[in-house]
Formats: C-alpha cells, structure tokens, sequence
C-alpha cells in the first residue's frame, strides 16, 4: 500500500473536515468577540446590608436592656427578717436585715444628717433603689402614719381617703405628774399621744431604751415643741444628768457580778466593762435573749473582744434565774422571730411543722425539722417549751 492512500479522503470525508475547521474557526473568533454582547448584572447589596445594621442594633439594645433589668432586679435584695421599725430612729444594721444595700443605708444617714425626716409610710418608698415588692413587705411594719394630716393622699398610685384613725382626737387631754420609762399605754393616751406613737415608744422601751432627762421626751417622733413645752412641768425626770463624783477609790474587781440580774451599772464593776452606755448593750441583748444560762454567751455581745470576756469571767455568776421561754405551740412567727437564735426562715419551718404534725410534744421534736441543726438546738431549747 502506497503511503499516500493513508491522506486520501472521499468527498464526503473532506466536506466534514471543512465542516469540523469551519466551526473551529468560528467559535475561535467568536470567543474574542462575545465580551462587547456580555451584559453585566450587579447585586445589589445595601439592603441587606441595612438590615444586618438593623439587627445588630437591636440586638446591642436587647443586651444592654438585659443588662439594667438584671441590675435593677438586684439592686434591692429581700430582707431576711421583718419587724417594726421607725425609719428616723433604727440602726444601719437593722437596715441591713430589712433588704437595704450599704450604699442606700449611706444615702438615708446623709439624708438624715442634713435634717431630713420621714413623716408618713409612703415616704420609705422613696428611697432611692428601693422597688415596689420590697416597699409593699415593708409597709405594714412602718411605724408611720399612713397620711398627713389632710383630706387625702396617695399611696400606691390610688387615692386614699383620709383615716380617722390620725385625725385630732376630740378627747380632753389629762397633765399628771409622770415618768415616761414606767407609765402604760393608756396614761400616754392621756397625755395626747396617738396610737402609732404610743407603738413607736414601746417598741423603744422594748429594746432598751430609757429616757433620762426631759430632754430625752421632746426627741419623741411625732411630739412637737409646743406639745412638748405643755408636757414639761410634769415630766419626773432632771434637766440634766449629774456628773458622777470622782472617787480615787479603786474598784475591786473580785467581786462577783450576776449577769442576769445587774443593771448597767452594776455591769460597770466588770474590769474591762467601764462604760455605762455599753453595758445597756449587754442589758438589752439579755433581754432579747430571755437570759443567759451560760456565760459563754456574752462572748455573742455585739463589738464585746474576747481580751475583755477573759479579763471578767472569772466574776461572773448566773444564779438560778430560768430564762424566759417561747411556747412553742401558741407562738406566733413573729414572736418566735424577735429571738436571736431563730431567725425568720426558720420561724416559719417551726409553724410550718406544727400545721402539718400538730403540736409539738415535747422541744426535741424541733430537731425534725431540717433548718435546726444540732448546734443550733443546743443554743436554743433552753429557750423553749410546750407547755
């Protein structure tokens, strides 16, 4: 076979062949012109844009709304004990035990110390931080009147009208010769005094306090100056409190001192113990306590060191004092909560316990509920009984 009859093709295999280049051709010359038809189209991303703008806006409010809700739902805790209280007259750490930060108890002692007052109930609940919840559990154990004296007032965003309970009392006030520290209720009544303020002075009383000299009677909340000039002739108590002589006699610190009986004064001959105004601290905490039936327990006296207790303890003596004692099975949660050892939560378990398994038969049957452990049992039982 000749070489040649390897390029020689038929005429239909040459027509192919000029088909195949033809095409070849074209695509080639068409691809350098295709880019002058080609149309450009262009996404339009702004809008998406705007609203990825939009969403991350709402989601740095959103968090930063999460952010204040959370502060402002802590701002205030709850109280952990609740009790009668006049705002003008308590102390930063009752404060303290009714719900009220540090920073606030800073606030209400400026406030006060720059002549500020609170004269109605409606007036705690402007203290600043102070939310509706915790203003609503406080309101019944204000001791304030709920109005001013006039027609109306608001409390709570409604209008109230005004209660006959601190309207001017139409009754004849009676003057007689008295002693604030040991008159009754109904003697203050006498005198003028109206029913939230004959409270607020017995609840005084209660935790030791004393009046002294007249003076003492004209810082009673609620008595104004020309009430106080009209009381003053009959009031049983000096102007002033004599300066104790000056003896150079030097105190015998042997001597034994009973505890559950001294008064403050008494208290004074306990070396360490020189100060009269902190012995009525350790009055007062005997009182709320019902006694002591231990000597250990003076160590619990507030800002009292463990030097002092040392230096004093062999003078003390109990004597066969019984404490007072909290029934069990007719107190109340409030009452059972005003003792040192027993604080609220766990005033509410023992009520709690009795409504569910009836009165307690004897005081071990605490120790079945669950807040009372056994270091807390032995400080309290002493305290309690059934009968």
């Amino acid at each position: 076979m000749n070489i040649k009859d390897y390029f020689a093709f038929t005429k239909g295999e040459k027509r192919g062949v000029v088909v195949l280049l033809s095409i070849i051709v074209l695509i080639t010359v068409g691809i350098q012109f295709i880019k002058f038809f080609r149309i450009n189209e262009f996404t339009d991303f702004s809008r998406f844009d705007a609203e990825i703008s939009q969403f991350e806006k709402e989601r740095a409010q959103q968090q930063k709304e999460g952010s204040l809700s959370k502060f402002k739902k802590n701002e205030t805790p709850l109280p952990t004990e609740l009790f009668d209280f006049n705002p003008n007259t308590i102390e930063d750490s009752n404060w303290l035990k009714l719900g009220f930060a540090s920073w606030q108890i800073k606030t209400i002692n400026n406030y006060k110390s720059k002549g500020g007052e609170f004269r109605i109930k409606s007036d705690v609940g402007k203290i600043y931080g102070v939310s509706d919840t915790l203003y609503q559990l406080l309101y019944p154990y204000i001791l304030l009147p709920e109005v001013k004296a006039s027609p109306t007032e608001k409390s709570f965003g409604r209008e109230n009208k005004f209660d006959d309970t601190f309207k001017k009392e139409a009754t004849k006030i009676t003057y007689f010769n008295f002693d604030p520290n040991t008159i009754s209720k109904e003697q203050w009544g006498k005198l003028g005094f109206k029913d939230w303020q004959i409270k607020t002075i017995f609840n005084y009383k209660e935790k030791g306090g004393k009046w002294k000299t007249k003076a003492d009677v004209k810082k009673i909340y609620g008595l104004s100056e020309t009430d106080y000039y009209k009381l003053e002739p009959f009031v049983l108590l000096p102007d002033e409190i004599s300066k104790p002589e000056t003896s150079a006699t030097k105190k015998d610190y042997t001597k034994k001192v009973n505890i559950n009986t001294a008064n403050a004064k008494e208290l004074t001959n306990l070396k360490g113990i020189s100060s009269e105004k902190y012995a009525e601290i350790i009055v007062k905490y005997r009182t709320e306590l019902g006694g002591f039936v231990k000597k250990e327990q003076l160590k619990e006296v507030w800002n009292l060191k463990i030097e002092t207790y040392n230096e004093f303890v062999n003078q003390l003596e109990l004597g066969a004092v019984l404490p007072q004692q909290l029934n069990l099975n007719k107190a109340t949660a409030e009452e059972l909560k005003v003792h040192p050892y027993i604080d609220w939560n766990m005033a509410k378990a023992i009520i709690a316990y009795k409504k569910s398994h009836g009165n307690f038969k004897n005081v071990e049957d605490i120790k079945q509920i669950h807040l009372i452990t056994d270091e807390i049992y032995s400080k309290i039982a002493p305290y309690l009984t059934v009968k």
